[in-house]
């Protein structure tokens, strides 16, 4: 017999069918593709979760073990970098193809501004975004989780489904209000997470067939950041993990860096300084990398259930399932925690910026597979669009390629030659072999890392003789690039300014003057056959 789930979906998709294209509400008309067979796309997010705390990325005693389930069904980055140490940057990129210096997003939006901000302020509307493309290419398409990208009372982007916090940061996990498809609902007593998982869960569930779906899965852990993932947590499975030795969570020297600022608390943002003294109480203490283990198992129960209803509902085959976060965070290496932006000038390190990047998508990716392939954040909305056959458009100005033929081991080709990443007033590149910062004049000096010899990153090789000739390479490779790709708008290092927020604002006041100021100005949205703004540049060689 039949559930009655199992019905109402036979008979919506019946009803959707007789009345045809109406079934696209709210959606323009003007040049709407027809809809053709293309895969579902499932998108999963997380927040601050660096690929080093994963099982399948080598981590021995967090257990994520539905993670790990769709790396053996897929394939599995083992070099995908974020382009950016915080989470609105990151996003925005990974909507847009486009760098921060592009974009115009240096740093997470800060909550403590939003009253100051349009009430329907969205912070990369004017760009060519991939939610709105598929959707114009006919995709339903929702977004489920953390946006933390302008204002959250309204869908933005091409979303037509849509529930998100009211707020930008995860203050609480069991204390927080949503906008649930316009209605605010109080959710209390519940992890954030699992409530975004049930939203995700229902979605599924009531999928009707009609057109292909691209559900945008941002979940707002496992985080890594006080004041909910210091000390003990009361999630489910932190009895699991208390009393562990956790043997890949650095015992180092609290950062001389951060502990700096703290004796410095005067010079700097009261805000950053609390922040500074929160990682010093997380530092080397059993019960926050307990809660810390726990909140990546808890996020990776809620990918579990959110692939089962995938299953029940007869569409596992039929959706292509990519699994990434925003950018990662410290539990401890370098003697940090929280955000590159902690330490001044920000740092560029590893651990924040390789993030884990799987594709899952049964009988037409080959599973069981990994490839170290350099791939960058700024490559992944070309490459969805490529998979599912959408390539009559780009994102203008992009420095961004498909690896879309990387996910076929018979004809995957090199990946790049180098990716490159910025956190305001640090820039840097990664090759096959180095990792390589340059700074603003007056705010600090360069690093390089040997990647082979040195995967850990505890020696600056800056300043060697013997290294000289990679420096002057590398420097050239940085300048070259955001010549190519910056606006000059947006380009902190020749007076730009920033949208939403910086980190410290006085640094760039100093270095342009007193009427430097982060902008969060409404600009004309972009609509689909409009052509981008900003400067033309080249794809790299």
């Amino acid at each position: 017999m039949r559930s009655s789930l199992s019905i109402t979906r036979v008979l919506r998709r019946s009803i959707e069918v007789a009345i045809g294209l109406v079934g696209l509400i709210g959606v323009s008309t003007q040049a709407m593709e027809k809809p053709v067979n293309r895969p579902n796309i499932l998108f999963i997010l997380t927040d601050n979760q660096p690929a080093s705390i994963i099982g399948t990325y080598g981590n021995p005693e967090v257990r994520t073990p539905n993670i790990d389930r769709l790396a053996q069904e897929g394939v599995q980055f083992n070099h995908f970098f974020a382009v950016n140490g915080m989470c609105s940057p990151t996003r925005a990129t990974l909507m847009t193809g486009l760098m921060p210096s592009q974009h115009g997003i240096h740093n997470w939006l800060d909550d403590r501004q939003m009253a100051n901000w349009p009430r329907d302020w969205s912070a990369i509307a004017e760009f060519r975004t991939l939610p709105v493309t598929l959707r114009h290419h006919g995709y339903r398409t929702a977004m489920i989780g953390k946006w933390h990208l302008g204002q959250p009372w309204e869908p933005s982007l091409g979303y037509e489904y849509w529930v998100t916090l009211t707020i930008g940061h995860t203050v609480d996990f069991w204390d927080n209000e949503v906008v649930d498809n316009g209605e605010v609902k109080a959710i209390r007593g519940r992890h954030i997470v699992d409530y975004f998982t049930d939203k995700a869960v229902q979605y599924i569930e009531n999928y009707e067939g009609s057109r292909p779906f691209y559900l945008q899965l941002n979940y707002d852990g496992p985080y890594l950041n006080p004041p909910t993932n210091a000390g003990p947590a009361k999630n489910r499975f932190y009895k699991e993990y208390v009393g562990k030795e956790f043997k890949s969570f650095p015992r180092t020297a609290f950062n001389e860096n951060m502990a700096r600022q703290l004796l410095e608390d005067e010079k700097h943002d009261p805000f950053v300084v609390e922040k500074i003294f929160e990682a010093l109480m997380m530092h080397n203490d059993p019960a926050t990398m307990a809660n810390v283990a726990s909140q990546n198992t808890l996020v990776d129960d809620g990918i579990g259930r959110v692939l089962d209803a995938l299953k029940r509902a007869g569409l596992d085959d039929n959706t292509l399932i990519i699994f990434s976060s925003d950018q990662g965070n410290f539990y401890g290496q370098h003697g940090l925690w929280e955000h590159t932006v902690m330490t001044t000038p920000s740092n560029l390190y590893e651990t924040a910026m390789n993030i884990p990047l799987i594709f899952r998508h049964k009988g037409h990716i080959k599973a069981s597979r990994k490839t170290d392939a350099l791939v960058a954040q700024y490559d992944l909305p070309a490459t969805i669009l490529d998979y599912v056959g959408i390539n009559d458009v780009e994102f203008p100005n992009s420095p961004g390629r498909s690896f879309a033929a990387q996910l076929d081991p018979e004809k995957a080709p090199e990946g790049r030659k180098s990716v490159f990443f910025e956190q305001e007033e640090t820039r840097g590149v990664r090759t096959d072999r180095f990792a390589f910062w340059m700074r603003i004049e007056g705010t600090g000096e360069p690093e390089l890392y040997d990647m082979k010899a040195d995967p850990e990153q505890t020696t600056n090789l800056y300043g060697r003789a013997d290294y000289a000739a990679i420096v002057s390479g590398l420097s050239q490779l940085l300048t070259d690039f955001f010549e190519r790709y910056s606006d000059p708008q947006y380009d902190l290092w020749k007076g730009g300014t920033a949208k939403g927020s910086v980190v410290r604002p006085e640094m760039f006041k100093r270095l342009y003057g007193d009427k430097w100021e982060p902008q969060t100005k409404i600009l004309p949205k972009f609509s689909p056959g409009e052509e981008g703004t900003g400067p033309k540049g080249a794809e790299e060689e």
